[in-house]
């Protein structure tokens, strides 16, 4: 078995029986899960190390090093740096996939911005906040939904799947947001029903009427629209009566359904109301086998985490795929067989 990262590269993986994935490929490098939570990325090779990769592994295998440096730190001067980092393209998107629980079908991929600045990566979690602070929020939006039309429509035709994009509420109440989002989407050749918003948690919704009205002419033009990161005993949950497609459960609430019966309990409620209102549901953080089980027998919808596929760049996905349909979670997954190298 090779390691692909190269020799004293610190990338902790994964190597798999190449047996147990696919008899065809010399070499496979996929985006699975190790159980104990440790891998940032992982690879699974049968390649005997004189072979080279083929361009989309090479791409990965570049992700994988980028993923094992620390995260830079915010520059100075923040938001001119992002702002500035937006118009030099150094805002990206990779996609993280959502499946079909009863079947494993990939359904959606979400997409995720990220900040690439001198070879290293900014984490979402300290640039984002700086976007909502700074109103530039609506242009990283913008950004990313252009990302999705550029990239979209070059992907296998078995990965043109819906993407959703995430939208702070101001944005989705926006005027602007259908016209600019349905002029992007018209030069890219992409109909409506390839986009799909989430709602996500940060601003408090203080006039109900206007975002049903949203909801109503979104959903009227094409689109769907979900409501993000929903916890346990959410204020928002009142927000569920209105025309959502439906709702994402947070990642904390659904990795405490494996071992708490009141969190499943909570669960089971939110699927009637669901089940009532014809939305779909969607488990976020579903980093293991035992946390699909748990999710599967309580008959959510859809799944996405780490136990299913790690925010991938768009090259990155069709390898992904075949790996996933072979040794995915219910399938005996990789998890059995594989040994951690560091």
């Amino acid at each position: 078995m090779a390691h692909l990262a190269a020799p004293g590269d610190a990338v902790p993986h994964m190597v798999c029986d190449p047996s147990a994935i696919t008899s065809h490929w010399p070499q496979v490098l996929a985006n699975l899960s190790d159980p104990s939570g440790n891998t940032k990325l992982v690879l699974v090779s049968a390649n005997d190390g004189d072979t080279a990769l083929p361009p989309d592994l090479e791409l990965l295998a570049a992700e994988l090093r980028l993923a094992a440096k620390p995260p830079a730190p915010l520059p100075p001067e923040p938001a001119e740096a992002l702002r500035d980092g937006m118009a030099r393209g150094e805002i990206g998107v990779r996609y993280q996939p959502i499946v079909r629980v009863s079947d494993r079908a990939p359904v959606m991929l979400e997409a995720l911005a990220r900040w690439r600045r001198d070879d290293a990566n900014i984490p979402p979690a300290a640039f984002v906040p700086i976007a909502e602070k700074f109103g530039l929020l609506d242009a990283l939006s913008a950004q990313v939904t252009r990302c999705v039309a550029s990239d979209l429509p070059a992907l296998p035709r078995a990965l043109r799947l819906p993407v959703s994009v995430n939208l702070s509420l101001p944005l989705l109440l926006s005027s602007d947001l259908l016209p600019m989002v349905e002029r992007t989407a018209r030069r890219a050749g992409l109909h409506a029903s390839n986009l799909v918003f989430e709602l996500t948690e940060s601003e408090q919704v203080e006039d109900r009427s206007a975002l049903r009205r949203t909801l109503e002419r979104l959903r009227a033009a094409g689109h769907r629209v979900l409501l993000d990161d929903l916890a346990r005993r959410d204020k928002r949950r009142a927000l569920l009566d209105l025309p959502f497609t439906g709702f994402k459960l947070d990642r904390r609430f659904v990795e405490a359904m494996a071992d708490d019966a009141g969190a499943r309990h909570e669960a089971r409620g939110l699927m009637r109301h669901a089940e009532a209102h014809g939305q779909v549901v969607v488990a976020e953080g579903v980093s293991s086998e035992r946390v699909w089980r748990t999710v599967r027998g309580l008959g959510i919808h859809y799944a996405q985490g780490f136990a299913v596929g790690r925010p991938l760049p768009p090259a990155a996905l069709p390898v992904w795929l075949p790996i996933w349909l072979a040794c995915g979670p219910s399938r005996g997954g990789c998890f059995g067989y594989a040994k951690t190298v560091r």
